[in-house]
């Protein structure tokens, strides 16, 4: 793992890197409330970074080339470019949203199997109620959010 413009490259998907910037930390505090919650924050990253890694899988998908994928304090963003038309972007842009709704799909799983308070009570409330409001966020359709794009999907 190396540092560089702040992000610790942790992996990477298909040859792009996934980073992490150093104000990752510091979102997940703002968006937990200002609290000391290290299972919320642990959810936080894990909610974002599957957001983006769906946007990525669905990018390759259409024929794009990913060239990042990084979270940050914001949230994050997958670089990607490629020759396809309208419809198969917004098809990308719903791929943030359906990765979020495979990891609520397994919300009961998650809750059986993580104890039911401090840590393991806080993931598993990230994983489900924050990641619901998330994704109604991401679908609200203006921009910077997801749903600028993806409802074109459904427009002639």
């Amino acid at each position: 793992m190396r540092v560089r413009d702040g992000y610790l490259v942790i992996g990477h998907f298909r040859r792009a890197p996934i980073r992490i910037h150093w104000s990752m930390p510091l979102g997940a505090f703002v968006l937990c409330g200002f609290s000391f919650a290290p299972g919320a924050w642990l959810g936080f990253l894990i909610l974002v970074l599957v957001h983006e890694l769906g946007h990525a899988l669905l990018a390759g998908a259409v024929g794009g080339h990913v060239f990042s994928i990084d979270v940050h304090a914001a949230g994050g963003s997958c670089d990607w470019t490629g020759d396809v038309t309208m419809k198969q972007r917004a098809i990308v842009a719903w791929g943030g949203v359906l990765a979020q709704l495979a990891v609520l799909l397994t919300a009961p799983l998650w809750s059986s199997l993580l104890p039911s308070g401090g840590f393991g009570g806080d993931l598993a409330s990230t994983l489900t109620r924050t990641n619901l409001a998330l994704i109604a966020l991401n679908l609200i359709p203006t921009p910077p959010f997801d749903g600028a794009e993806a409802w074109r999907l459904f427009r002639r």
